[in-house]
């Protein structure tokens, strides 16, 4: 068997370790921490002691090659899906957005129509809206957009704000629906978003098939969800080794020789697939490579914050699994407790089987930068201002403990116009491959596109062994009425 090292040991890389060793490489996976997953992971609180997710991170149906990684690790029963998706609004009305027997994109149409937290003017805004996507994916079907993410040579650099107003939407359709779905999914605020990505994820989620916008919430800590890696890597003659940054990258005759690591010492392989964050990896190349304009062009991309704040009370605050916030500081609410008590999903009545004394609550604002600058107490201060006004039953509850998390570097940010600076994952090193959410996978920062990058850099370093096996898994079909309309296949 060849060996391959895979550096990092987040999902980018895991999956591109995982598809390796299936095809049957020796593969050496080296991560700095103690820990797999990397940003979406779990970990025990230092002072509080408590095991908890950096951040609820949530996947749709429409995500096909995150959920294969899941079943190749025999973990996928872990993920329950949910077919309503619940919004509280400003004035705590609870509206659900969930399926009909109308074929797609029509399926969500009626729950739309019903929904509290707009009135019809900014309704049928939606429809206009959602019927400019629709002719969107009709114009770029015979391009592959966005498949490959390709349509056009130079991306338009128009931001998700602008094509909004541009198409129809109210200012209320805007606040009450495109911005809780869009800030979350892409972590960055309308204005500073690709139009070209809001589209792409509106379509996959809501429009082409009739599973794409399920909401898949993990049982477990995300930690769990990792854990079979390491045996998995090992039983296919493999290992993985914690605590072991790289500090260096060798490179000699267009190759890369050898990696250094943190204790001193050096590493070398037939081949290389690199999982760092885009401006890890250009540190760690020698000049004379982070140069080139494959590498250099890494230097425009940008971050964007999100920031998690985990809260425990006494007593039980509400039946929700989850719900999306309008008009808030907190964008979602996530009911831990169903997680960590084994309590199955909401059923169609809304209720559940609640078992435990107290609640374990997760909340999410993406995209918060003003959050990044406040202390601690501040934040929790706000979110719970936000909660009291939400849920009735926080004001007569005592608040145990919580915990903030704040990631800096969550993902890269969608800049319009920046899809121009993902590189593909063959780089001008013939050995060397690479893999992160932020390569060109058509897809946004998502778990999906961390994945998909993993098994793109897979398929491209078997390719270099003459290996033409695939891999990646191909986007949800189309389906119903959009199975005529997209060219009868996935976007």
């Amino acid at each position: 068997m060849s060996q391959v090292i895979v550096i990092g040991g987040g999902l980018a890389g895991l999956a591109g370790a995982v598809a390796l060793a299936d095809a049957g490489f020796e593969v050496e996976l080296y991560e700095r921490r103690p820990i797999l997953g990397g940003r979406a992971t779990s970990f025990i609180h230092p002072s509080s002691g408590e095991r908890v997710d950096n951040c609820q991170h949530v996947l749709l149906g429409c995500c096909v090659n995150l959920l294969d990684f899941y079943d190749r690790l025999g973990v996928a029963n872990h993920i329950d899906f949910h077919e309503t998706i619940p919004f509280i609004d400003e004035s705590n009305r609870v509206s659900v957005i969930g399926p009909s027997g109308l074929p797609a994109p029509l399926h969500l149409l009626p729950s739309f129509l019903r929904l509290k937290t707009m009135g019809i003017r900014d309704k049928l805004s939606i429809v206009r809206t959602v019927a400019g996507m629709v002719r969107h994916v009709m114009r770029s079907r015979n391009t592959g957009y966005p498949e490959t993410h390709q349509a056009a040579e130079a991306p338009s650099p128009v931001s998700m704000s602008a094509w909004l107003l541009a198409h129809g939407a109210t200012k209320r359709a805007i606040e009450a629906f495109w911005k809780p779905f869009l800030i979350s999914a892409l972590n960055d605020e309308l204005d500073d978003i690709d139009a070209d990505y809001g589209i792409g994820t509106a379509v996959r989620a809501f429009l082409i098939n009739r599973r794409g916008y399920e909401v898949g919430l993990p049982a477990v800590p995300l930690g769990d969800l990792y854990a079979p890696c390491i045996d998995y890597i090992e039983r296919r003659g493999g290992r993985v080794v914690f605590n072991r940054g790289v500090t260096g990258i060798a490179v000699h005759g267009g190759k890369v020789a050898s990696i250094s690591l943190q204790d001193g010492s050096t590493v070398e392989a037939g081949a290389y697939l690199s999982a760092l964050p885009f401006d890890v990896l250009c540190r760690l190349l020698p000049q004379s490579q982070a140069s080139n304009p494959y590498f250099a062009m890494l230097a425009g991309l940008s971050v964007s914050p999100i920031t998690a704040v985990h809260v425990w009370f006494d007593r039980p605050v509400t039946e929700l699994d989850y719900a999306a916030v309008i008009g808030r500081r907190i964008q979602w609410i996530f009911n831990q407790s169903n997680r960590h008590s084994g309590a199955n999903s909401v059923e169609n009545d809304g209720t559940n089987a609640m078992e435990n004394d107290g609640a374990y609550l997760g909340l999410v604002v993406s995209a918060s930068d003003e959050w990044m600058k406040m202390p601690r107490q501040m934040i929790i201060d706000q979110a719970m201002e936000d909660l009291r006004s939400l849920l009735p039953a926080v004001r007569q509850a005592e608040l145990l403990k919580a915990i903030v998390v704040k990631e800096g570097r969550a993902t890269f940010a969608p800049n319009p116009g920046c899809d121009a600076l993902r590189p593909g994952p063959s780089s001008p090193l013939s050995n060397f491959f690479l893999a992160g959410d932020w390569v060109q996978t058509g897809w946004p920062a998502t778990m999906e596109s961390a994945v998909r990058s993993g098994y793109q850099g897979a398929e491209a370093l078997l390719r270099t062994q003459g290996v033409r096996t695939p891999i990646l898994k191909s986007e949800l079909p189309a389906e119903g009425l959009m199975k005529w309309l997209a060219g009868n296949r996935g976007i």
